[in-house]
């Protein structure tokens, strides 16, 4: 009996030390697991949870937290702390003999020698040496990390193709897998990577997928970080709202965990949404909190966006001479972005606005260089890795062939059957060296067909308007101006008309309805004036709910004649908006351009000044009508003059003659 009651208490003693060592790994996994997430959203604070993790830990357990410390500080930009920890971990995967944690160790060190020390060689083969590692074990995560790592070099290589089937591969196995943190680490990377080579509708799915895996596990830096891959891929997709509103949550998100480290970029970004709906108010205040922080965290690049965005801000508040140093003294440091040719843009189209039309034509044509000069950069990168590659090659089959000459004249010494041998090598040799040229060959084929099309999506990126498809200002200062000069009107025959039009009550509309009911209301004008418009009419977008038209050869009888149409064509129907029918109008002012023969003419610039004069003539006489100016062979400085000061008085006066024209009933 007390033996018996010996062995029951041993086995209870055992049994319940097994299930608080279960309870203790468990805590652990799940703890790394959060500090995972954290590192990139909370780098600091996951440094913090992974020191304490570490008190007690040795071996193994102390390898994975050594992982999430390199990636931890990573994030923080520490090169040689980061550097310091991924080796210490390798060590400690090679001692105990833990493949995976060698591998992960591994791919955390090839991180940091691709983006920190920018040694791309050696990034590449301790990449693929882990990668190579990661498949002879089972662990799902280390796995997909590996095809995310490789799909992250080839992204930084500009090989996007190959990166794209990298984390579509990851994405497969994590689902494979029944890893949820695998899975959404792999959709990350696939959604931005989706959204850059515009794949917007697969890649918007992507974002919902990672974005209902964040929220049923529960770690707030992982909704965070989804937040922010949902608002990069709705801004490539050109759903503006979208990403306002997960652009708001991610920042919420960012308060709430105190992660000012990772606070400045996103809130800088989210000025720049506010910028481009023309909420200046807003943008100036979140700017100014995006440089307060980054200056406080000393996060240079979000301190550059912030001023960038605030600089804007001051140019529309007419404080351009500030607006235009911050702005300027921002770009010098964000050459590097991605995004740098469309800030030249959008800097111009704000020099534009405010009238600062010369300086803005300046900033223009640095965007258009710029662009060409990464083309032609791109371009000769592939030209010269192509040659690298040929003279390689040409080396290597010299060696060969200077190797074989050797055994060829051994052979001759020993025995025909050993010439013909050797001959037999030589001409393999030979084959293979063809066969390479061949494929190096087709290799510049498709680096070519892959610039031409990145080429047309630059070109067709800068020139429309990515919500209603019309061209931009950029387009019509780069494409319509040179044709304007050089194609003057003929004398005798009608020199062409600018038509400025503006829809009305478009502000009501977006505050009963909001912003979306807006965008359907755009969408809609724009593709009814489109329509009214012959061929060789040039339509644009010229800002907010304006467009500008350019109509060549149109004389005036012409013109009034047309207004009439495209009063009718928008206002005919209805449009439906957010479950709403909306009857919608615009007001028009145009102005013909002088004949070939008058001497000292308006130039296009007091033309279109002069259809917005009569644009806004047309909305306070009532809306859905149009005024234009009857003659522009008779507009003198003096007249252009009066009519700067008052239209209405100027045209009483008989100095400007105009005339008006209502919608077709």
């Amino acid at each position: 009996m007390i033996v018996r009651r010996f062995l029951f208490g041993l086995l209870f003693l055992c049994w319940t030390a097994l299930a608080h060592a279960g309870t203790d790994q468990d805590d652990f996994m799940h703890a790394l697991a959060t500090a995972r997430e954290e590192a990139y959203v909370t780098p600091s604070a996951a440094l913090a949870k992974l020191d304490q993790l570490k008190e007690g830990r040795s071996g193994q357990e102390l390898g994975h937290l050594l992982v999430e410390t390199s990636r931890a500080n990573f994030w923080l930009g520490k090169k040689q702390e980061a550097l310091a920890a991924a080796l210490d971990a390798e060590k400690l995967g090679r001692e105990s003999h833990d493949d995976v944690l060698l591998a992960k160790a591994m791919l955390s060190h090839g991180l940091v020698l691709s983006r920190l020390v920018h040694d791309q060689d050696a990034a590449r083969k301790l990449i693929a040496n882990a990668a190579a590692l990661a498949e002879t074990t089972e662990d799902i995560h280390l796995k997909t990390r590996a095809l995310v790592a490789q799909g992250l070099l080839a992204d930084q290589e500009g090989r996007s193709d190959d990166a794209l089937d990298y984390v579509e591969q990851a994405a497969g196995l994590a689902r494979s897998g029944a890893d949820p943190d695998a899975l959404a680490m792999a959709l990350r990377e696939q959604a931005r990577l989706m959204a850059v080579v515009g794949d917007a509708a697969p890649a918007l799915k992507l974002a919902d997928e990672l974005l209902a895996i964040a929220r049923s596990r529960g770690i707030p830096a992982q909704l965070a970080h989804a937040r922010l891959i949902e608002y990069a891929t709705a801004a490539h997709a050109g759903n503006p709202r979208r990403a306002e509103k997960a652009l708001q949550s991610a920042v919420d998100i960012l308060e709430q965990l105190d992660a000012r480290e990772r606070l400045a970029v996103p809130l800088a970004n989210l000025a720049e949404l506010y910028v481009q709906s023309r909420r200046f108010g807003e943008a100036a205040r979140t700017s100014e909190a995006a440089l307060r922080i980054a200056r406080e965290v000393g996060d240079e690049n979000g301190a550059r966006l912030a001023s960038y965005e605030l600089g804007l801000s001051y140019i529309y508040f007419r404080n351009v001479a500030q607006g235009r140093q911050m702005v300027d003294t921002a770009l010098d440091g964000l050459k590097d972005d991605e995004r740098y040719v469309r800030m030249l843009l959008d800097y111009g189209h704000a020099l534009n606005q405010v009238g600062w039309g010369d300086v803005a034509l300046t900033v223009y044509e640095k965007a258009g260089s710029v662009s060409l000069a990464a083309w032609r950069k791109e371009k000769q990168l592939s030209y010269q890795a192509l040659q690298r590659a040929y003279a390689y090659q040409k080396k290597q089959a010299e060696l060969t062939a200077a190797h074989h000459e050797s055994q060829l004249k051994a052979a001759e010494l020993t025995t025909v059957k050993r010439l013909r041998t050797l001959w037999v090598a030589l001409s393999v040799t030979t084959l293979v060296a063809v066969l390479l040229i061949a494929l190096l060959y087709g290799r510049v084929k498709k680096a070519n067909r892959t610039l031409k099309v990145k080429n047309e999506q630059l070109f067709h990126q800068s020139t429309r308007d990515s919500l209603t498809g019309l061209f931009n200002r950029h387009y019509f200062y780069e494409h319509v101006v040179p044709r304007y000069h050089e194609n003057p009107g003929r004398d005798g025959k009608a020199g062409g008309v600018f038509l400025l039009m503006d829809v009305d009550h478009f502000k009501s509309i977006n505050d009963r309805f909001g912003h979306s009911a807006g965008d359907v209301v755009l969408k809609n004008v724009a593709a009814r004036l489109a329509a009214s418009l012959r061929e060789q009419d040039v339509l644009i977008r010229w800002g907010g709910e304006e467009f500008l038209a350019y109509l060549p050869g149109v004389a005036l009888d012409e013109a009034r004649q047309l207004c009439a149409r495209l009063l009718a064509a928008v206002c005919g129907s209805s449009i439906a908006a957010e479950g709403q029918q909306l009857t919608v109008s615009v007001s028009i002012g145009f102005c013909p351009r002088p004949l070939a023969n008058v001497d000292g003419g308006p130039d296009w610039e007091k033309l279109v000044h002069l259809a917005d004069l009569c644009l806004y003539l047309a909305k306070t006489a009532g809306r859905n009508q149009a005024f234009g100016v009857a003659d522009a062979n008779a507009l003198t400085p003096a007249a252009i003059a009066a009519a700067d000061a008052d239209l209405g008085q100027a045209s009483a006066d008989g100095l400007v003659d105009l005339v008006n024209v209502k919608t077709v009933q």
